[in-house]
């Protein structure tokens, strides 16, 4: 099951935002060439974490009433009484002949209301009933139908007791799978406990994890294991615990040994996990990782996992670069001044950072620091009057770095000062 479309109206800081997503499959004019990815950017408060939430709420909505989900402060304010989801999901073979369902999409719909004007906490009202064999697979928590995992930019490796059990009784397993995009506070499972009870799915789920890696790490067989059956791993040829690794390695391995796990709970038998369809929806998907990991991650994840849709926010220029026009998302604002979001033709691939930069996805109007620009403004004015040293200090200042800290003008009176001893 993958979500089509996303159509928001009054949620967070959105007016109404729809968005037409890529995922596999997808065969019109439309289709990118990453066709499981999408990204989304903007400004901070823009709205790009709201939709990832919208999406979850949407597909879940049903399971989420009894799961320990606590609508709180999801309705737009101040003129709102209530926000609306729809995603339009399309399903796969599988599912439509469990549905008895002739066409191959689905609407889920969910209307968020508030309880009333002296609160802030909501609830959530599912604007149809379940009405087919197909949507009441969403109570089944071990269903591949219905498979949404989400992960917040609050990302950390649990490294206190980590109890299944008791996370169960606070949180049913669906809103187990999404609660870090809504609560801060919620770490991702130790590693190990993400491995464990794969059974014959264990070689392809460390085969995934390895080919998820870049090339510096690697995950070494199970026999080299640590204390407690935890994942040994290299860097640069040198073996080392995963506490040992960088907090960009250890939450990205943690976020993907999840994902693996997640799968791996709701596989049937004879299933391969990369087989099951679903969502990952994950916020700052460059949270932590070094540039030269943000030129491959996308594609990383694409070619790993191609049978799930990825749903992705940040605000990385080379996470940008790195992917179609055609898979990126824009949060923006409407006449009113509330959140929307809209796709951009300019295409990215492949374009300098510089470029993009300045370009419609980041609308900025100079990469260089503002005390830089001031700097330049001021020789530009010198040089607006007629000053020929001025003019040539301009051109340094453009061609090479500048001193930090020193004025342009104090900087030409010393090249100017030193002129008669030169000659």
């Amino acid at each position: 099951m993958y979500a089509k479309s996303a159509h928001i109206y009054g949620f967070k800081c959105f007016g109404k935002a729809e968005l037409e997503l890529q995922y596999p499959g997808r065969n019109d004019d439309e289709a990118s060439p990453l066709p499981n990815i999408n990204l989304v950017l903007g400004d901070n408060g823009g709205g790009k974490s709201s939709v990832l939430r919208a999406i979850a709420i949407g597909m879940l909505g049903p399971a989420l009433q009894d799961a320990g989900f606590v609508a709180h402060r999801l309705v737009r304010r101040p003129d709102a009484d209530h926000a609306f989801i729809k995603v339009v999901v399309r399903l796969d073979e599988e599912e439509r002949r469990v549905g008895g369902r002739d066409k191959d999409v689905l609407d889920l719909i969910v209307r968020i209301r508030r309880r009333n004007q002296s609160t802030d906490l909501e609830r959530l009202d599912l604007e149809k009933a379940p009405t087919s064999p197909l949507e009441q697979l969403i109570y089944d928590e071990d269903s591949p139908a219905f498979f949404v995992v989400g992960y917040g930019a609050t990302r950390r490796v649990e490294t206190g007791d980590y109890m299944p059990s008791s996370l169960r009784k606070m949180r049913g397993e669906r809103f187990q799978r999404v609660a870090s995009l809504f609560e801060d506070h919620v770490a991702l499972r130790p590693v190990h406990s993400a491995f464990e009870d794969l059974g014959t799915h264990e070689n392809e789920a460390r085969r995934l994890l390895r080919n998820a890696l870049p090339d510096e790490v690697r995950l070494l067989p199970k026999r080299e294991s640590g204390e407690g059956g935890e994942p040994a791993f290299s860097f640069r040829g040198q073996k080392m615990p995963l506490g040992s690794l960088s907090d960009g390695y250890r939450a990205f391995i943690a976020m993907t040994a999840d994902i693996v796990g997640r799968l791996a709970e709701v596989s049937r038998k004879g299933m391969k996990l990369r087989d099951v369809r679903g969502v990952v929806l994950i916020d700052e998907v460059d949270l932590h990782l070094h540039p030269s990991w943000q030129r491959t991650v996308v594609s990383d994840l694409a070619k790993t996992f191609p049978n799930l849709q990825f749903v992705l926010t940040s605000h990385s220029p080379l996470i940008v670069t790195s992917v179609d026009h055609r898979n990126i998302f824009v949060t923006a604002e409407d006449d009113d001044g509330l959140a929307t979001i809209e796709r951009r033709g300019e295409q990215v691939f492949g374009r300098s950072i510089d470029r993009l930069l300045l370009s419609s996805y980041f609308s900025l109007k100079t990469t260089r620091p503002e005390s830089s620009v001031r700097r330049t403004e001021a020789l530009a004015k010198k040089v607006a009057d007629g000053d020929e040293a001025a003019a040539a200090e301009f051109l340094r200042n453009l061609a090479e770095p500048q001193n930090y800290g020193e004025d342009p003008r104090t900087k030409l009176a010393k090249r100017q000062a030193r002129k008669p001893t030169e000659r």
